[in-house]
């Protein structure tokens, strides 16, 4: 297990970087708020213990995903596929697939349910966001090729909601959606979950530094990361689309 103790205690201590994946389950779980979120040289965030502030209770490392005791009792044998895309092609082109995630959403929001996806916060940092109506989920339309930061409180909102009898819809990346999976302990009836099945995530600093190095980031209005606008064909490349003030 590369998530050793300290000096044979439960608190988390990363050996391997390759060990983590930023989900924020650990920062989530401490009821004493001892685990920082912190960046490395590339800009990729990875929990530190404040040992002032940790009694060592071991909840952060039973919430790993990378621990031995990870639950997988829920996973198919194989996987069940199906091609999807929305009836709607408005939905299609504003969309980076077939735009299946406006569907599932659309139930849920229609049913008085809450929807998290991607969004942007602070020039275009990418953060896991709340929705309520369709307005506020159109947000989350495109995909974004960043790590998106999940603050310890979004978890715990997201308990909160199903405590309450709310239907949630999350979607994120697979280690994401296992972060929120152990951070809850238990399966939800009311909670939905989609995996966006991602490549491997890109540095958030390199993000930051490539707007800063072909633009005033403050300027930009919107950002489109694969861009279907001057498609040809379904077959044709994606684009990097960024939209200023100026127009």
């Amino acid at each position: 297990d590369m998530l050793q103790a300290v000096n044979n205690h439960m608190s988390i201590k990363l050996i391997d970087p390759a060990a983590c994946c930023g989900c924020t389950a650990c920062a989530s779980i401490c009821p004493h708020d001892a685990i920082d979120m912190q960046p490395d040289a590339m800009g990729f965030l990875y929990p530190v213990v404040n040992t002032a502030k940790c009694v060592e209770c071991g909840l952060c490392e039973k919430v790993c995903s990378f621990n031995e005791h990870y639950d997988i009792s829920a996973n198919l044998p194989t996987p069940d596929c199906y091609g999807a895309r929305h009836k709607n092609m408005d939905e299609v082109e504003t969309s980076r697939s077939g735009a299946a995630f406006i569907a599932l959403s659309d139930v849920v929001l229609k049913a008085g349910g809450v929807v998290y996806g991607a969004g942007y916060t602070d020039h275009f940092r990418v953060v896991p966001k709340r929705a309520t109506t369709a307005e506020e989920r159109d947000e989350f339309k495109g995909s974004k090729y960043v790590q998106s930061f999940v603050p310890a409180a979004i978890y715990r909102r997201v308990k909160g909601y199903l405590n309450n009898g709310r239907t949630v819809l999350f979607s994120g990346t697979p280690c994401q959606i296992a972060g929120l999976q152990n951070f809850l302990g238990k399966p939800y009836d009311t909670l939905l979950t989609a995996d966006i099945i991602c490549h491997g995530i890109s540095s958030v600093l390199i993000w930051k530094k490539f707007l800063a190095e072909h633009t005033i980031p403050e300027n930009i209005v919107a950002v489109n990361f694969r861009c279907k606008k001057h498609q040809q064909s379904a077959m044709e490349g994606y684009r990097l689309e960024i939209q200023y003030k100026d127009g």
